[in-house]
Formats: structure tokens, C-alpha cells, sequence
């Protein structure tokens, strides 16, 4: 197989068959001081585990969503060797990320502290930003990803709606395990000529709490299966 991408969390390899294979590392991104974080754009650490957790946790998410008809680009998993196969998807220029925000925290109290508090209720927040590491993922709105040909109006609706279906999915089914979704990142590409959740659903693109204590990666993981 060919190797396309070194990833911080996975690396991509393109497969004969066309499709592509992610094998998923041991790595964990943060922020600048060193602390681990959904929208962190750094590698900030290594723990065993985290990359079968992370494949672990995106397979039965993906499982799910099939269920629902929601078109994504997973095809299959194999957690023996913490390899997941995909369909080839087309992104919007470099790379977009939809965030949902349900409270308050991290990023967004980093940035709009003045107005809110740590745990605040958010109604259901939606965020796009450019993944872009050496500008630290700036934020963008519909008008500004017109201009920039990135997303139509058109798109940017479709996609905001299948944003807040897919992670009211993920957040009623962590709440049936007792669990509180905070926020959460995912993202978006054209596969087969359509709109698909692509990339990954794993413990490192979301905040997940219980009993008002941050759940950590293997321990999410362990409880989502």
C-alpha cells in the first residue's frame, strides 16, 4: 500500500482496491500548554491504548449511523490491527471541521470568557473552522466560505443539519451510559458524489463528562462498546 499522509493521530495508506486505510497511533493532540483537547492541533503526548480506543470508539459510532441511513465513508474495521478501511472522499479545499458545542468549555470559554463561564449551556453552538495548524484552526462563518469557494450556502445548510443530527446521536447514546457529551468535532467530504461524515467519531474529538469530572480516553472508550 501507498503511504499518503503522516497524521498526528493516524497515518493514511491508499489501498489497490481504491479505497483507503487509516492505522490509527498512540499519539494525543492538545493545546499550546501541554493539556489534551478535542480542538488541539498538537501532538502532546503518547499513552498505550489510545489508538485502538480510538478505532474502537469510531467503529461502533459508525455502525451506528449506518442504522440511520446517514452516508459516511466508513467500510470496515479491524480492531486486531487498529486499521480502519474507507472510501476515497473529496475535502472542501484543505480540510474543514464542524464543531457542536452544548456547554461552555475549552476554545470557546478561552475565547469568549468575558461573556461566559466554564459548564455554561450552549444551544447546541455551531462552529466551522479551516484546519489550518499554523493559524491555529481560524474560525469561519457561511459568508466567509462562500468567498472562498470552500462551501455554497447550499452545502453549509446540509451540512449544519446532518452536524446536529449526527452528534444529537452520539449525545442521546452516551447519555443512556450516564454520560454527558460537552462538545464535539467532525468532518465533512464528498463521497460517491454525495456528503459524508468522513475522518473519525473517537474520545479525541469530544469532551465527554461524568459526574461533573472529565471521562479520559481509554476509560470513554471502555464504555462505549
Amino acid at each position: 500500500m501507498e503511504l499518503i499522509k503522516t497524521g498526528k493521530t493516524k497515518d493514511v495508506y491508499k489501498s489497490p482496491d481504491g479505497n483507503y486505510l487509516f492505522k490509527f497511533k498512540d499519539t494525543i493532540t492538545g493545546n499550546a500548554e501541554g493539556q489534551s483537547d478535542p480542538g488541539g492541533n498538537k501532538v502532546v503526548g503518547s499513552v498505550a491504548g489510545v489508538g485502538s480506543a480510538a478505532l474502537k470508539m469510531s467503529t461502533y459510532y459508525f455502525e451506528l449511523l449506518k442504522k440511520s441511513n446517514i452516508p459516511t465513508h466508513y467500510v470496515s474495521a479491524d480492531q486486531t490491527k487498529n486499521e480502519m478501511t474507507v472510501r476515497p472522499a473529496a475535502f472542501f479545499g484543505k480540510g474543514l471541521e464542524f464543531v457542536i458545542r452544548y456547554k461552555a468549555s475549552g476554545s470557546f470559554v478561552r475565547r469568549f470568557g468575558q461573556y461566559c463561564k466554564e459548564g455554561d449551556e450552549l444551544p447546541k453552538v455551531f462552529e466551522v473552522t479551516l484546519k489550518d495548524d499554523g493559524r491555529e484552526d481560524p474560525p469561519v462563518t457561511s459568508e466567509i466560505l462562500a468567498a472562498l469557494n470552500l462551501l455554497t450556502p447550499a452545502q453549509y445548510d446540509e451540512i449544519h443539519a446532518q452536524t446536529i443530527k449526527i452528534c444529537d446521536i452520539v449525545k442521546d447514546d452516551l447519555k443512556n451510559r450516564g454520560l454527558e457529551l460537552i462538545d464535539i468535532k467532525i468532518e465533512f467530504g464528498i463521497v460517491d458524489g454525495k456528503i459524508a461524515l468522513i475522518d473519525e467519531i473517537s474520545p479525541g474529538n469530544m469532551r465527554v463528562f461524568k459526574g461533573g469530572k472529565k471521562v479520559d480516553y481509554i476509560t470513554l472508550s471502555n464504555l462505549v462498546e
